[in-house]
């Protein structure tokens, strides 16, 4: 059932209807006639001299042993859509599928599809805003009119004397960061030996230790924070990454593994958000994800040389400041220009080949006299008139 962010966020409820199998309620189950319900019939067959019985199914029950009518029937069902339920969660309503006299009627289940917004991105219970704004704004703060999903208009604001910097490289803020692999520290030469081991493993490969704490000891409700490996097996130990750093003590033959920093990449995975702005959580709605903006900075394409010039007195000094001068003898003045360097790697491919990559190699000058030769592609000499 397809459901949009609005509904979600909101919560609503959808009618659905449906068309089922049910039983004549007023003729009822009765037991068949023909087969006094055994389900099977007995006929006699002669074959020859010799007389067989033979149990076919019966014709009029198919078999059930008993007689009964269904009819289709239509029915309306409310289907409530949560505050804040998830991609794929599955509405269930007990016992509305078609009936039978000899089992219980199977569920009705919608699975809700969320559809893609045309301006919000939804990952679990944060929502993301792309926008632009330029440069002046970046430096000098901004402000911004936003709908949200329930109508309400939010006007977003910096804080005074706050600058916007341009998103770190390489972090894709709505890349799936579940099935990221849990990242490790190495100390080779190391142990904690103050620390007890709730586990051991016979193994020494270090990628199957790893996927053994994302697995088995989690689903046992085992948080490893370290695990020590020495020549034979290796020892996993439940305590925090502080409590490790603490215990640490030098150990020739072990090598120490130690959760990374989860904040190692804090910095370079800030954004500016609203807090509080995001999704409801499903089943719990007063608690509420966060309100982030994507935020790309549109630099002017030209600036003039008297508003560079007003600029420099008011930014931090250039981190660039050359010792050369451009009236120096022994320094070459050049001007930067826009390049595409897709383009430029296509022109020069064909002088980089490697030799013997063309199609059409130097002459080795072989068989005297008939020099600047080349060869085609089927091995025939062209010679150079």
């Amino acid at each position: 059932m397809k459901v949009t962010l609005e509904q979600l966020y909101n919560g609503a409820t959808k009618k659905m209807a449906i068309t089922r199998e049910v039983i004549d309620k007023k003729k009822g189950v009765r037991e068949c006639r023909e087969c006094d319900g055994r389900g099977v019939t007995v006929q006699v067959v002669r074959m020859g001299p010799m007389i067989q019985q033979m149990q076919t199914q019966c014709a009029s029950c198919g078999g059930q042993g008993k007689t009964f009518q269904t009819s289709k029937q239509r029915e309306v069902l409310e289907v409530g859509i949560q505050k804040g339920a998830p991609g794929d969660h599955k509405v269930v309503f007990r016992e509305m599928a078609d009936e039978h006299p000899d089992a219980d009627a199977g569920d009705v289940v919608f699975v809700l599809k969320e559809q893609e917004h045309a301006e919000f991105k939804r990952k679990g219970a944060d929502l993301f805003v792309e926008r632009k704004i330029s440069l002046v704004e970046a430096l000098c703060g901004f402000q911004m009119e936003l709908t949200h999903l329930d109508g309400r208009k939010l006007l977003i604001k910096t804080s005074p004397s706050e600058i916007v910097k341009p998103m770190a490289k390489g972090f894709q803020p709505l890349a799936d960061t579940e099935s990221s692999k849990t990242e490790w520290e190495e100390f080779e030469g190391f142990d904690c030996p103050g620390i007890d081991s709730v586990a051991e493993g016979a193994t020494t490969d270090i990628d199957t230790l790893k996927k053994a704490v994302d697995t088995q000891l989690k689903r046992q409700g085992v948080e490893v924070g370290a695990f020590v490996v020495d020549s034979r097996k290796a020892y996993f130990k439940q305590c925090t990454r502080e409590e490790v750093l603490a215990a640490k003590k030098p150990a020739k033959g072990k090598t120490l593994y130690v959760l990374a920093d989860p904040n190692k990449n804090k910095e370079g995975r800030v954004l500016k958000a609203v807090k509080g702005e995001g999704m409801p959580t499903f089943k719990n709605p007063f608690i509420t994800g966060n309100l982030f903006l994507i935020l790309t900075i549109d630099f002017p394409e030209t600036l003039t040389a008297e508003s560079q010039a007003a600029l420099s007195k008011l930014l931090p000094p250039p981190l660039n400041s050359p010792k050369a001068k451009e009236d120096d003898a022994d320094v070459e003045v050049h001007a930067l220009t826009d390049i595409d360097p897709v383009q430029s790697y296509n022109a020069n491919k064909i002088n980089m080949a490697a030799s013997g990559d063309s199609a059409y190699d130097e002459d080795d000058d072989e068989g005297g006299g008939g020099g600047g030769g080349m060869r085609g592609p089927g091995g025939a000499q062209c010679q150079q008139q």
